[in-house]
């Protein structure tokens, strides 16, 4: 029978996989509506950045007070402060001005790559078999956020780069979401 700590853990973890489920279809969505309709006004596309950084951010912060004690989500409070600011900076002024949306939306992906990269290393040292794939596609959407920050797509419009960035992160957020839940067992022994 399991103990109660163990019960406890294993619900804050399927909230935690539920919450990250959520934001990157949420991504995704986001992103197929910029990449698909890049005629919507910026003003429109900074709120619509911002409210998926918030909701980043706070979904963030909830897995590290609600952790009971796994090591994986330790830096959560500092990428989630970090993404509630850019959001609600980005909600507030939501610039006609694209470029400084992309440079968030690339701060935003670089962070979010730097905590895929955490995953993967906790998952090496917890010789979880994972771990390549996690911590590949940590790199690869940190790569993708500091292409952004230096912008060297002049092909596409703005609206329809942030889409498609979006777009990208959602999937790589979800296909790693779907690792975790299928190894939940193996991975919960690694971070508690």
């Amino acid at each position: 029978m399991a103990s109660p700590f163990k019960n406890s853990i294993s619900n804050v973890y399927n909230k935690m996989i539920i919450y990250s489920l959520i934001t990157s279809i949420l991504s995704i969505i986001v992103g197929l509506i910029l990449l698909f309709l890049p005629a919507v006004s910026n003003k429109v596309v900074g709120i619509i950045v911002g409210i998926v950084f918030l909701i980043f951010g706070v979904n963030s912060i909830y897995k590290y007070f609600h952790r009971d004690g796994a090591k994986i989500y330790s830096l959560n409070i500092v990428f989630g402060v970090l993404y509630s600011i850019l959001g609600v900076v980005i909600i507030l002024y939501p610039f006609s001005v694209m470029s400084f949306v992309t440079i968030c939306l690339g701060i935003f992906m670089i962070i979010n790559g730097a905590t895929k990269i955490n995953y993967g290393v906790w998952l090496k040292k917890g010789n979880e078999d994972a771990w390549l794939v996690t911590l590949a596609t940590g790199i690869f959407i940190a790569v993708l956020g500091i292409m952004l920050v230096f912008n060297p797509f002049t092909a596409l419009t703005l609206t329809q780069l942030v889409g498609a960035f979006l777009m990208i992160t959602g999937v790589l957020n979800l296909s790693d979401t779907i690792l975790f839940k299928r190894r939940a067992k193996e991975i919960m022994d690694i971070f508690w």
